[in-house]
């Protein structure tokens, strides 16, 4: 059921302008700016974008994955569907990147650092990440770039900044750029809609603050029923006493009362849509202010979770608003690697396909 919503159009001038190319960014050496050209033109959809296939999912959720479909979840299969489909970089943990490093045919980012999960013990130490490996070891891998996570509003925000200052600042002596994956995380975001507008936008001006050269994000999504009252309280009485322009960003939710009669429709048994009460216009611009806090920072989206339904369709659509939002791309992982080979290349050509049309082109 798809109700418009009261969706008030907010002046962000400074946030939705044209987005920069390489050329703008003058301040990477050339040795970082060559790998970064050679991700994002000489790889991939190409024209300035960047579409990546992470696999980090050993890691982050264990090797349950291979039961999905022969192969799924192994190193050599990710790295076959790297090489054959239409993709700017691949993304391997430490371990992976190290042992399979002569096998990958595109370009390399190694990710640092990650975490174990371990049921209820992780939530002790959540979303603390540890680091797995080092710039020193990237370079030997012969990896494009490294990168590593940063959860805003996490116990450790503090520890994490002075941890990436350290990695960017050693990652920059060796010619290669930092990715940062900008989540929100902990007590905060968690009770207020960790994948907010307002939590993602926050999450790509920290990362550009911190020096990342590549920004990955997620989608910014509506804020449920459930999550609402928490997070109205912290826009309204803790946050805009010190800022009162933001209580925009409740202006670009929709009103409770189209959550409650969307609610209230739901077919038994219905798993919820909030994202669907916004038109794909009004999600445009939303994420036209995620984008435009990275201004002189590559900014790309997550695949998010894993699809239901027709995959294709719903990548294509979200791929689209990634991309008129000014995005330069995205990394999509388990709704690629996650189905086998041939059925996947299908999905991340369809991908590929919107990401070089000629009004993305950065030239």
């Amino acid at each position: 059921m798809q109700i418009a919503p009261r969706f008030i159009q907010v002046e962000v001038n400074l946030m939705t302008a044209e987005r920069p190319t390489l050329a703008n960014f003058t301040y990477l050496s050339a040795g970082i700016a060559n790998k970064m050209h050679r991700m994002m033109y000489d790889y991939g959809p190409g024209n300035g974008t960047l579409l990546g296939l992470p696999f980090d999912q050993l890691v982050e959720h264990g090797p349950g994955h291979e039961f999905k479909w022969e192969g799924c979840a192994k190193p050599a299969s990710v790295i076959e569907l790297a090489n054959t489909g239409p993709f700017s970089v691949v993304v391997l943990s430490v371990g992976q990147a190290i042992k399979y490093q002569h096998d990958i045919e595109i370009p390399l980012l190694m990710k640092l650092d990650g975490h174990f999960t371990t049921g209820k013990v992780n939530d002790a130490n959540y979303p603390r990440h540890t680091m797995f490996g080092t710039v020193e070891e990237a370079v030997q891998a012969g990896a494009d770039c490294v990168g590593l996570s940063f959860y805003l509003g996490s116990q450790q925000t503090g520890e994490d900044v002075e941890r990436i200052g350290k990695i960017r600042e050693e990652a920059h002596q060796a010619e290669l750029p930092l990715v940062v994956w900008c989540y929100p995380r902990g007590p905060l975001p968690g009770t207020t809609k960790a994948d907010s507008l307002l939590w993602c936008h926050y999450a790509v001006s920290a990362g550009e603050s911190l020096g990342a050269d590549i920004i990955k994000t997620k989608f910014p999504a509506v804020v449920p029923p459930k999550q609402r009252d928490a997070y109205e309280d912290f826009i309204l009485n803790e946050y805009a006493p010190r800022l009162p322009e933001v209580v925009h960003y409740l202006d670009l939710e929709p009103t409770r009362e189209q959550l409650e009669e969307y609610q209230a429709n739901l077919a038994e048994g219905e798993k919820p849509n909030y994202d669907s009460l916004l038109t794909k216009e009004q999600h445009i611009e939303r994420a036209k202010i995620v984008t435009g806090a990275g201004t002189r920072t590559v900014v790309i989206y997550s695949g998010g979770p894993r699809i239901t339904g027709d995959a294709k369709a719903a990548l294509t659509e979200s791929t689209e608003i990634i991309m008129d939002a000014g995005g330069e791309g995205r990394i999509i992982g388990r709704n690629f690697w996650g189905v086998p080979i041939p059925d996947a290349l299908e999905l991340a050509n369809a991908v590929a396909d919107v990401m070089k049309r000629n009004k993305y082109a950065r030239e």
